[in-house]
């Protein structure tokens, strides 16, 4: 301590901190290099953040370009955090078949605004348990099956008739489509449809609007712990606020239906997660009141927002390409005969039309980087090192727009998925759900609900670009989805 006798105490501590400083960068200059995947150089203390913040509103671009310089597997680091970006369905697939890798990062702002873990951000054995109960109950409730069909398609006639009320004039489509989807998912959490003008309805799709606006690209709030601690910041308290408002009302709304619960009549998703939880006596680690609210809310909000935006996405595509729409309408007509509406069973008779969601799913990409994925040990992949606490993305807009498997990808050309014989392509690269363990739940209610809404839609109307408006834009905003632009559209009936 003589060296310090003769400073004041400032000094003196400045000293010591120098010191800290300079033994902490030894230790780690000093430590073993380890085989992580190869990336560009970052900044000090900021890694690759300036990089992404250049290129916010497509971030799914850059990883790409950067795959096409160190290959599928890349490693970027943001403010300290190491993330691991994948390209091509091989590398997707090989790492989300690992159990290491199946884990969700913390969702800093969300966790702190509601108790329990739901299925979105949960991991380990509490996810496992809570995915076989969901599938299970979904399963019960006929979710995915030919007699869920009738539900959507009563939902998709509401929609229909809300249209024809318009009569050709234009409107903005984005509203009616969220409550009409958003309907779908609530006949299967709270086993009831409800009003377009039913007042905690119409909340619930305007808080959900709200979360999607204010989240910000690629989740960056919600997966930072850095943002979550500046709530000073304007954005960081809107985004907090209007996550809260949608909590609040979804527990509402969890808590007026259980008023009425009764174990010997389960009529809803809801009602039997209620049952299992009073079977454990609410002592359950899964099965408890919170974690009811949590999973409900994940249904809803991942039930309706992506087939909403994917829906919108089909009506911008046929007014841009009013050649594809004759074309899928031209089908659907010799199918139906015009005296009755399509069904799921049309299917195999409507390749056409099949290829012109595949397409749309494609050339949108909504998710482009998915759900991130955390490594909850260390792990390898392809030779590199994945250290615990990793984030991992799965580039599926790269999967997507690989030009060494879809000629012309920026093209849309439905046709990419008919063999010669007008038969559908199965493509093993068009992973719109994900891969993996934890692949959409919902996935095949998605399919059902794009497939019976989207040739509904087009057996009623002819959607077309408003006289006055501007040219038809394809142009995404990059949100927690891709979603376009607002836009107004003109449902022409077709008698």
């Amino acid at each position: 301590m003589e060296a310090f006798a003769g400073m004041n105490l400032l000094d003196a501590r400045s000293a010591l901190l120098g010191v800290a400083v300079f033994l902490l960068l030894y230790r780690l200059l000093r430590r073993p290099p380890r085989n992580l995947p190869p990336g560009p150089r970052g900044w000090p203390l900021l890694g690759n953040l300036p990089q992404l913040v250049r290129v916010r509103a497509e971030p799914h671009r850059y990883f790409s370009k950067l795959a096409d310089r160190y290959g599928k597997v890349v490693s970027v680091k943001l403010a300290g955090n190491l993330i691991v970006v994948l390209h091509g369905a091989d590398a997707i697939r090989e790492a989300f078949n690992q159990p290491q890798l199946s884990a969700r990062p913390k969702l800093y702002v969300s966790e702190k605004l509601r108790p329990g873990v739901g299925i979105f951000v949960s991991s380990g054995e509490i996810w496992t348990e809570i995915r076989r109960f969901s599938l299970t109950v979904l399963r019960g409730l006929g979710v995915g099956k030919s007699s869920f069909e009738e539900n959507i398609a009563t939902e998709a006639n509401f929609l229909i008739d809300e249209w024809k009320k318009v009569d050709g004039a234009p409107f903005d489509p984005r509203h009616l489509i969220s409550r009409s989807v958003s309907n779908v998912i609530c006949a299967v959490v709270f086993g009831e449809r409800f009003q377009y003008t039913d007042v905690n309805f119409r909340r619930l799709i305007q808080y959900t609007d709200d979360v999607f606006e204010q989240i910000g690209a690629g989740g960056a709030i919600e997966f930072s712990p850095l943002f979550a601690k500046l709530t000073f910041l304007p954005f960081v308290r809107k985004y907090r606020d209007a996550a809260q408002a949608l909590i609040d009302q979804i527990f509402l709304m969890v808590d007026v239906h259980n008023q009425d619960f009764d174990a010997d009549n389960i009529r809803d998703f809801t009602d039997a997660f209620k049952k299992e939880e009073t079977k454990h006596g609410g002592t359950s680690e899964v099965f408890n009141e919170n974690n009811m609210r949590q999973v409900v809310g994940d249904l809803f909000v991942a039930g309706s927002e992506t087939t909403s935006t994917t829906l919108r996405w089909s009506l911008l595509y046929m007014m841009a390409y009013p050649q594809v729409q004759a074309h899928v309408q031209k089908e659907l007509d010799e199918v139906t005969k015009r005296n009755r509406f399509p069904r799921m069973s049309d299917k195999p008779d409507l390749p056409y039309t099949e290829a012109v969601i595949c397409e749309i799913q494609r050339i949108s990409t909504i998710v482009p980087l998915a759900v991130p994925h955390i490594s909850s040990e260390d792990t390898t992949l392809f030779g590199y090192d994945i250290p615990k606490g990793t984030v991992v993305l799965s580039n599926l807009w790269h999967s997507h727009y690989d030009p060494t498997i879809w000629k012309e990808p920026e093209a849309f050309r439905p046709e990419r998925f008919l063999d010669d014989n007008q038969k559908v392509i199965t493509c093993e690269e068009l992973t719109p759900f994900g891969m993996g363990r934890r692949i959409c739940l919902g996935e095949h209610l998605a399919r059902m609900e794009l497939f019976i809404f989207f040739t509904l839609l087009l057996h009623e109307f002819t959607f077309k670009n408003p006289p006055d408006a501007p040219p038809v834009t394809l142009e995404g905003i990059n949100n927690a989805t891709w979603a376009p632009k607002d836009f107004k559209v003109c449902a022409v009936p077709r008698g």
